[in-house]
């Protein structure tokens, strides 16, 4: 029995402490992993999914992955006004989304990717960086 207490409290220790040498980034990168594994694909709409994140801690780089399907996947709708339409709604969500400020305080650049979800043609390919949602 008291081998079992003091396995346990060695592995409970062991995570604590290997919790608390995990910097920012290592920290982000598992959330996202851990996020995606449980919740990718997500249907955001009737057209878009998003298929999955990554966080890159070496470049600090946030990138969503999101297929489109059916109406949006078409060439012909990602004309100039759609795109610049839809990257400006995109910095101000960012701008607006507080979930997302310790990223942002750690000066996160994020990657935005619209492909088609059947040919994988990229559509749409946005970076934001500090200085863009600063």
């Amino acid at each position: 029995m008291k081998c079992i207490f003091f396995s346990t409290l060695f592995l409970l220790t062991i995570s604590t402490i290997s919790c608390l040498h995990e910097n920012i980034h290592e920290r982000i990168a598992r959330q996202t992993s851990d996020f995606c594994r449980a919740s990718c694909p997500k249907q955001m709409d009737n057209y878009t999914v998003l298929d999955s994140m990554v966080y890159n801690p070496s470049e600090t780089t946030m990138s969503y992955y999101y297929s489109v399907s059916e109406k949006l996947d078409n060439d012909s709708v990602y004309n100039d006004i759609f795109i610049n339409v839809f990257y400006t709604d995109l910095l101000n969500n960012l701008n607006d989304n507080i979930g997302l400020i310790e990223l942002k305080k750690n000066n996160v650049h994020f990657r935005y990717i619209y492909y088609s979800s059947t040919s994988k043609k990229i559509y749409m390919n946005f970076m934001f960086k500090p200085e863009d949602y600063k």
